[in-house]
């Protein structure tokens, strides 16, 4: 066991003899310390991370061989050995004075060592996980660049603006379910084919991620390529079934609401079709009673031939049509007796009666903010919202 020079062997050296066969081989590095904070003791994996032989570390201090990292190392081996309580995993970053422009992260231990109940010194074991940190750092970054592109990619599957027309409010809401970095699956739009008609579409595609956004873009573009030729809601969402058919992608599903608008004097006119989506809620201003307007047809994607029902309906001013993905119904908690309780269709018919007379905005904030509370803030499936808010006049 080398000694530092000129110096009698200390009852810490006799103990470290008994131990030299354990330390040499240990992968990690092992070193002990005396009161005043010198090397007594070191190993060849030790030896390594200063850069050092133990002929240059034995009897000088952390902070003499390197003055950055040294110095912090020292101040937290005199704090164990005053209060003689160890350290674990003390995450240490900085360059040893033999090689000062490498910089490495250690995960240190430390500990009092004590003869006959009097701490004599200390014992340091250190683990250099440099790459280890480095490679977090590089999967952090990199899972930061998948969440902006994700956000990215789900802001250009969105409307930038909804406008705002004469005679009605227009609003709308958007959460994103799971991870922020997962593109989701429903969308909404707004498609004016003139000064008094609008094509609202609220949808839901199978799935997360690329394929969902590769999915909901085709729906979109699909169904505004249509609104240039037909008005038809029913129309427009053959069309969609169509481009989702052609796509070709297994599961490749979508649920989805089509309405047209059209402001007639002080009144909007409605005609509704619905795929397989939750029907569309008219909240009417002069009662507060809340109405589902239309009958469920086929799931978009998976025939050839789908059965899309029209509705009718009215909005006076004040009314209001509220379109939602049902990840605002579906919306859940587990109870502690370990039941799903699910927001539902009757909260939200509540929520809506309650919401009379506010405006588009304030509805639709309502309905996200609901659902989200329902789910103590970590919603497990995306949600949209689009409303329309019938205000009179022309």
């Amino acid at each position: 066991m080398p000694e530092a020079p000129g110096r009698e062997p200390s009852r810490l050296q006799v103990i470290a003899a008994q131990l030299d066969a354990v330390i040499d081989s240990a992968p990690l590095g092992i070193g002990l310390f005396d009161e005043e904070v010198r090397h007594v003791r070191v190993n060849p994996v030790l030896e390594e991370m200063n850069g050092l032989p133990a002929a240059e570390l034995l009897g000088r201090t952390p902070a003499e061989l390197h003055p950055g990292v040294g110095g912090e190392a020292e101040v937290l081996y005199r704090e164990v050995m005053r209060s003689g309580r160890p350290r674990r995993d003390v995450l240490m970053t900085g360059a040893v004075g033999s090689r000062p422009g490498q910089v490495h992260h250690w995960s240190t231990s430390f500990f009092p060592v004590r003869h006959d109940g009097q701490v004599i010194g200390l014992c340091v074991v250190v683990a250099d996980v440099t790459t280890e940190r480095r490679l977090a750092e590089a999967l952090a970054a990199s899972e930061e660049r998948h969440r902006r592109l994700a956000e990215d990619l789900q802001t250009s599957l969105l409307p930038p603006v909804l406008p705002q027309p004469a005679g009605a409010e227009l609003a709308a809401a958007y959460r994103p379910g799971g991870t922020a970095s997962t593109v989701g699956g429903d969308f909404y739009d707004l498609v004016e084919l003139d000064d008094s008609s609008w094509l609202l579409v609220i949808g839901d595609v199978q799935g997360t991620g690329p394929v969902a956004a590769s999915l909901t873009a085709a729906v979109r573009y699909g169904i505004r390529a249509a609104a240039v030729r037909t008005s038809d809601p029913a129309e427009v969402l053959r069309t969609a079934n169509a481009v989702l058919l052609r796509q070709g992608t297994p599961n490749g599903t979508c649920t989805a609401a089509c309405v047209l608008a059209r402001r007639t004097g002080d009144r909007i006119d409605l005609r509704t079709a619905s795929a397989g989506h939750p029907l569309p809620l008219v909240l009417r201003s002069g009662t507060g009673a809340v109405e589902e307007v239309g009958t469920p047809g086929t799931l978009l994607g998976s025939f050839p031939e789908v059965d899309l029902p029209v509705a009718g309906a009215s909005l006076a001013a004040g009314d209001v049509l509220v379109l939602y993905s049902d990840g605002v119904t579906e919306a859940r908690y587990r109870a502690r007796t370990g039941d799903l309780e699910f927001f539902g269709e009757e909260r939200l018919r509540s929520l809506l009666a309650a919401s009379r007379g506010a405006g588009a905005a304030d509805i639709a904030g309502r309905v996200e903010a609901s659902a989200l509370e329902f789910q103590s803030g970590h919603p497990a499936d995306d949600l949209a919202v689009l409303v329309l808010r019938a205000t009179g006049g022309s």
